[in-house]
């Protein structure tokens, strides 16, 4: 059950158990992949949207747009969701009638994290300290222009109204972050089993 006031995030191994089928769409966005683990996370994560999604809704998980190309389901535009992936981990968030965006990120070396911090991060933010910092407070920022349904199209400005911005714990070697439309609500975390 989905709760108003509550978001639930998924920590979704890419690497394990089964999937489901993909849909015919997935099948043919994934064959544009240029290498078979590329294919294999995508397929994998949506797959996890879809078994996730199908808990909270029995209408048809029949995928739609925004004008800037943030998802919803047409069926039911009041469950809101947001997925994010980094090589074998993916995260699902879903909330009730509240805009929600997710972000995740392997911490990696990244000599360049400076210059991509002043090129992308909107004015006011500080400098990140190091590699690590970089990739936590981007995450933040990605999520929150996740949840605002501008993604990367946002970059280098703050969205309107009120965000608020949590990191979340997607395990080891990787830094992440929720962002919601209002005040922190509750957040569930779960493990995705398939």
């Amino acid at each position: 059950m989905l709760n108003p006031g509550e978001i639930h995030v998924w920590r979704v191994r890419l690497n394990r158990g089964k999937a489901l089928p993909p849909t015919a769409e997935e099948a043919a966005r994934a064959a544009r992949f240029l290498t078979p683990a590329l294919r294999r996370r995508y397929l994998r994560s949506h797959a996890a949207l879809r078994a996730i999604l199908a808990n909270f809704t029995d209408a048809p998980l029949e995928f739609a747009l925004h004008e800037k190309g943030k998802p919803y389901l047409a069926s039911a535009p009041q469950i809101r969701f947001n997925l994010a992936h980094s090589r074998e981990m993916a995260l699902v968030a879903v909330a009730r009638e509240v805009e929600v965006g997710v972000d995740i990120e392997r911490v990696r070396p990244l000599p360049e994290y400076a210059a991509i911090a002043q090129r992308y991060f909107p004015a006011g933010y500080t400098s990140p300290t190091g590699v690590r910092d970089f990739f936590r407070h981007w995450t933040r920022f990605e999520a929150l222009l996740k949840a605002h349904g501008a993604g990367l199209y946002g970059a280098g400005a703050t969205p309107p109204g009120v965000w608020t911005v949590a990191e979340i714990d997607a395990g080891p070697g990787f830094t992440a972050a929720l962002a919601v439309e209002g005040p922190l609500p509750t957040i569930i975390i779960h493990n995705y089993q398939p």
